[in-house]
This record gives C-alpha cells, structure tokens and sequence, in this order.
C-alpha cells in the first residue's frame, strides 16, 4: 500500500479547520493533554515517593531504638547479634517488603562508638510519569539511635534501717545485699563503666558494660544513707556547728570539806640583796679526786700501779683561770610552813663563784731511788689568788588556799557541753571530744562519728500536727532547704553525741529505805548520790539510769561526684543497717545535699553547665518513730523540740507528723525541678505506698516486692534518665 502525503491538500484541511470554530476545541485539547499529564501525574508519583520515604524512615528509626535498647550496656554483637536481629525484626514489623509497589529494598545496622546506624532504600516505579520517560525513583534514609545522657546529678536517698537487714521476700539474701547490687546495676546502667564484682547475670545482662558516654558527660552520684538520723557532719564548714549544744545529760555534783589545800603560784624572778667578796687562802697542793678535761683532752687523776718515769712523763693540764660557780642554795623561807590565811612565801638563796689560778702536776708516791719500784700517780692542783663572790637573793611565791571537795554524786538533767573541741585545725573534724562525763565527773573522749542534731525547728501546738506542714512554716528552719546558718545558733547545727545521753526516771524507796529508779520519766533534775549508787539492790531493782531506747548512726553521706567504678563499689558494700525509719531526714539532707541555690550550691551548680538531677528515693516501710529514741531532735519524750511542751509526744503522734514533715519535703524537692523516683522495697502495706506514690514525680513510683524486681527497677530509672533518642 502506497502512502501519498498531498500538502496542500493537508494545508486546505487546517485551512478550513481554523475558519471553523466549532472545530478549534479539538487542537486546544490534543496540544494541552501532555502538559496535563506532567502536572498530575507528577503529583501523584511524587506523593507516592514521599509516602514511601516517610514510612521507610520511620521504620528505619523504629529499628535503631529497639537495636540499641537491646544492645544496653552490653556490645552490638554480644548474644548471637540479638541487637541487630530485633533492629531488623523491627524494620521489617514497620515496613513490609513490596509497600506501595516498591521493589529492591535493601536495610541494614551497624554499631559505631556505642550508636546504632541503619541505612535503608527501596526502588518506587512511577504511573504516570513514564509518559515523560521516568520509569522509577530510588528511595534511600538513613537513621542513627544512641542513649545520650545528659549532665546528670543523681542522689541516692537510701533507707539503711534494721529491717533492711532483714531476708528479702522470697529470699535468704538480705534487703540491704539486694540493694547493695541494685545500686551497682543501676550505676552500670547509666554510667556505663563495669564494676568488677557484679557478673553481668546479676544485673540481668549477658555481657559487662561497654563505656559509651560521651566524655564531655558530667555524671555525678551522691549518697544520703538515712535511719533515724543522717550523717552529714564532716560535709559541713566548722562555722555550721554550733560550739556549744545541750544533751539530756548529767553533771558530777561535789561536796565542800572544811579542809583546804595549799596552792602555789609563780615564784618571782631572784632579787639580790647582798654582795660579800671574800680571798680565801692558797690551798697548796692537793688531790683533784677526780679527772679534769680541758679542750676536750681527758686528764686522770690516779694511776696505778706507775714507775716514776710513767707519772713524770705524763702531760698536765694547763694552767686554768676559769671562774666556778656553785648552784643556787636555798638557806631560809618564811614562813617555814604556810599556814591559812598565809598569802606568800619569801625564800632566800646563796651563790658563790670562786675564781683563781689553777695549776697542776702529778705526784708520784713511790721510791724514786729505785727504778724499777712503782708507786700511785696522783693529780694534784694548787689554787693561788683566790676571790670568792657570794650573793644572796630572795624571792616571792604568791600562795592561795583551795576548798577541798569530794564527789557527791550525779544530778541528771540537760546539760549545756562546749563541743568545739570536734573543730581541728585547718578546717578539719576531730573524731571525738572531751567531756566531763568519766569516772566522778574526770574529762573523758567521746567518740563523734559525724551525724547531726538538728537545728530549730517548729513545735506543734496540739496534738494534730497532720495540718502544720502545708506550707511549711518559717519558723521551723531545719525545713528549710537552702537556709545558711548564721551567727545565730539557732540557724546552726549540733553533733550527734549518743554516750551524752541518760533518761530520767523518778526514784522510789523500798521498805528497807533503799532507793531505787521507778518506771515513770521525769523531765525534773534527778540527783544520785554516791553512797546510794553504790549501795547493793536486791534483783530487779536499780538504780542506774538507761541512755536512750535506740540510737544509730549511719553511714556517712556523700556529696555528688563523679565515681570509679571500685570506689563506688567499696562505698555501697559500707552501707550498714541499724535504727528505725525517719524519712523526713533523709529527705531533707538528700535535697540539701543537691540543691543548686543551697549551702552546696558551689558544687551542685558549676558555671555554663545545665544539669539535669534526679532523686532516687528508697525505702522498706513505714515511719517507725518511739518517744524515746535519740534522734536528730533529741529524746523526742524529754527534749519535745517537735511537740507540746505540756504533753508527753506519744508514737502515733510522733508518726504522723513525720510523715506530714515527709510530705512536705516531697513538694518541696519537686519545686526545686528534681526529678523524685520513688521505690518501695519489700511487702509495705498500701496506705504507706499510696504516700510514696504521692511523694514521687508523677510516673516516677516503683513496686519491688524482690531483689530481683529491685534490679530491674534500678535499672529501669537508669534506662530511663539515659534518654534513649534518635539523634540523626
């Protein structure tokens, strides 16, 4: 078949076609549907690619947190390459394989310097674009996840009461060795640095820790370990404590006798009132009797047995002209015996110093006529132009009379000590101080292990204090937790001195006339004399007074710092149990220690440095609170800081206004933007967890009924504070 293109004919048709207007709507249509597909057609590939790349990365990031939230503080292979498995297994959950018509798709994971890399791409054909010739668009992300933390203060509030010494639900191990391992956990977990003697089994891992974090991390750990008081002493300036602090204590009473005793002062210097010279007489030759040195040459004087020739070739020595003078002899005093109400004593002296030439020879005693005779060679001296000075002095003794006195006894009462003894030199702690407490009253040291008393509070005017603590009143300044002290001694602290402390009781009197301590307590003084604490008491009578029902004191507290792995190791293994629970206390001091505006603040807040803090609080029970324990405010029954002054404090009341006090010390540490994690440890009843609950950050509570819920809990709050992100 023959094609044959006419062009002009070709020419008449378009012709007629213009000339026609009901024809021009085909042209327009035919030379606009290309542009037109360009422009839809490219906007529906391009929301298809966009769609695709938006899922891919999203599915990419997915698999980089779960690889590096598996992979922990363990490494990226560690567990047959489990962290990538799961990395990959999660990619694939969130981006099927072939999704919006893709083809070719790649993904992958790699570990560098403790960051999870994923790269992904897939292959998205276009619909309408292959019009203009794009048949496909490759797809490619990347995706980076690390655990960055940030500057980070954490401050362990740690309750270290009896009970924590107690087996853990379930277990033969004690509370405090499963936390003990859970602070160890917890410190591998964030700082991730390896202690060497927790196994990776213990902290539920399968591979010791890997140092990932950042060196220009700031990651600091404090510790406030608590009971029923804290022991922060030593952390303090020496202008903090007060000098002079009042105990429920006793002071040695004294009786006078008629008799006194002589007491000496300082003899006064020597005043001359003679001067005799005198010029005895040459003394001619005689024995010195003893050896004479000159110029450090020793001369004897007696050799036997010596020949003539001996002793007369013998060197003497020189001719002396040294002045000897005698010792101060005492020849007089009046009175000769003082007597009251003598008020001095006049003693006279006598001196004399020789002076005169001395010569010397040795004398031979022997038969000079025959030779071979031997005899005794003697030194001897003669002592020409003599003078002899004798001066006589006298001198003045002050004398005073003291009244004699003899222990009487005890007086129990409180007793105002000077304690400033415990400031040693250059700033530092002595670890004890002197009081008059030994045997009849005699200076004895008392050990000071560094806990505190504390300074003043606010007291109760009834027997509600549920109410006194929201707000906290200003008057109560131990609540307060940034307040300096001042030269107030009101504002300052006192040392926590246990062996100060005796109870009071009244004392009754049996039928034979003996006396003996009742069960009824006294704030009155109570006097015990001598004879009637010495005196036998048949069984169970007594007579002596106890020191309070339980006192302790923990483990002393540290400030945030950044920790070896051994040192922390060796601190946490320090941690003892003992006492009951005050969790006001170890509250206080825990946000006293971090605070960024308090008496730390030089240290809790560096320069240029944003900081992120976090509380972890840690408790087995309830408040446990007796009226007659010795803790930070004294013996609550005798000293009454916190209570009525009228009314005897009783446990329940004493409870609950700790836990109000505790209460308030939650909200208090929440407003200063700390981070309060609260765990309870053991099986606590639900009213005590519903405060915990209340006391923490929201979201921030935990339950461990175990040791091994307490790991996992620990490590948790680390996992948390890590802040696991995806940074590209």
């Amino acid at each position: 078949m023959t094609n044959n293109f006419d062009a002009s004919h070709a020419l008449g048709i378009m012709s007629r076609l213009a000339g026609n207007q009901h024809g021009n709507i085909i042209a327009i249509f035919a030379a606009a549907i290309v542009p037109a597909i360009g422009l839809v057609g490219g906007a529906v590939d391009m929301s298809r690619i966009y769609l695709t790349q938006a899922r891919l990365q999203g599915a990419c990031d997915a698999g980089a947190l779960i690889g590096r939230k598996t992979m922990g503080v363990g490494t990226w292979a560690a567990n047959n390459n489990a962290a990538n498995a799961r990395a990959t297994r999660m990619f694939d959950q969130n981006f099927e394989s072939g999704a919006y018509g893709s083809t070719g798709l790649t993904r992958g994971y790699t570990e560098t310097g403790g960051n999870v890399v994923g790269t992904a791409s897939v292959t998205v054909p276009m619909v309408l674009m292959q019009v203009l010739g794009q048949s496909s668009k490759t797809v490619s992300v990347s995706c980076q996840a690390e655990l960055r933390i940030p500057n980070t203060d954490v401050m362990f509030v740690l309750d270290t009461t009896g009970s924590m010494g107690e087996p853990a639900e379930g277990s033969a191990e004690s509370k405090i060795s499963g936390l003990r391992r859970a602070v160890k956990c917890f410190y591998e977990e964030l700082a991730k640095q390896n202690i060497v003697n927790i196994t990776p089994a213990e902290c539920r891992e399968t591979s010791d820790p890997v140092n990932t974090n950042s060196p220009n991390v700031q990651l600091r750990f404090g510790f406030v370990p608590y009971a029923m008081n804290v022991n922060v002493g030593r952390l303090l300036p020496q202008s903090y404590l007060a000098d002079q602090w009042t105990y429920q204590s006793r002071e040695a009473s004294f009786v006078t006798t008629s008799a006194k005793t002589i007491v000496y002062g300082t003899e006064s210097f020597p005043t001359p009132i003679s001067v005799v010279v005198t010029n005895p007489r040459d003394t001619g030759w005689v024995h010195t009797s003893a050896n004479v040195t000159q110029n450090g040459i020793r001369y004897g004087w007696f050799y036997r047995p010596s020949t003539a020739e001996e002793c007369d070739s013998r060197a003497t020595p020189s001719v002396d002209n040294t002045p000897i003078t005698g010792a101060n002899t005492l020849i007089s005093q009046i009175p000769a015996q003082p007597v009251e109400p003598a008020s001095s004593l006049t003693k006279t002296y006598q001196r004399d110093t020789l002076n005169a030439t001395r010569t010397y020879r040795y004398l031979y005693t022997g038969n000079r006529s025959n030779p071979a005779d031997t005899g005794d060679c003697i030194l001897q001296v003669n002592s020409t132009n003599q003078t002899n000075t004798r001066i006589t002095t006298t001198t003045v003794t002050p004398i005073s009379w003291a009244t004699e006195s003899s222990f009487a006894g005890w007086t129990y009462k409180p007793v105002t000590f000077n304690v400033s003894g415990l400031k040693a030199a250059n700033g530092s702690w002595a670890s004890s101080v002197s009081l008059p407490l030994g045997t009849e009253g005699a200076l004895t040291d008392l050990a000071w292990t560094g806990c505190i008393e504390e300074r003043k509070t606010f007291r109760s005017q009834d027997a509600d204090p549920t109410n006194d603590w929201d707000p906290i009143p200003a008057s109560a300044l131990d609540m307060n937790i940034d307040l300096a002290p001042t030269n107030d001694v009101t504002t300052k602290w006192g040392p926590y001195l246990a062996e100060t402390i005796w109870q009071r009781y009244l004392i009754g009197t049996d039928i034979a006339g003996n006396k003996f301590r009742s069960t009824t307590p006294t704030l009155d003084n109570v006097f015990i004399s001598r004879i009637d604490a010495e005196k036998p008491l048949p069984a169970p009578l007594t007579l002596e007074f106890p020191r309070s029902d339980v006192s302790n004191c923990p483990t002393s507290a540290r400030t945030v710092k950044t920790w070896l792995p051994a040192d922390l190791n060796a601190y946490v293994d320090s941690l003892m149990t003992g006492g009951t629970t005050y969790h006001d206390i170890g509250l206080l001091w825990g946000a006293r220690l971090m605070s960024p505006t308090g008496i730390f603040a030089a240290l809790n807040a560096p320069p240029n440095v944003n900081m992120e803090r976090h509380m972890v609080f840690m408790t087995d029970g309830e408040t446990v609170v007796a009226p007659s324990n010795y803790s930070a405010y004294g013996i609550h029954w005798y000293d009454r800081r916190q209570t009525p002054l009228e009314t005897e404090p009783t446990q329940a009341q004493l409870q609950a206004m700790t836990d109000a006090r505790s209460a308030a010390l939650c909200t208090a540490i929440k407003n200063k933007n700390i981070n309060l994690w609260v765990v309870s440890y053991g099986n606590i009843g639900s009213a005590t967890n519903d405060r915990l609950r209340a006391c923490a950050t929201p979201g921030k509570f935990f339950e461990a009924r175990s040791v091994a819920s307490l790991i996992s809990n620990f490590k948790g709050i680390a996992a948390e504070i890590s802040a696991l992100r995806i940074t590209k």
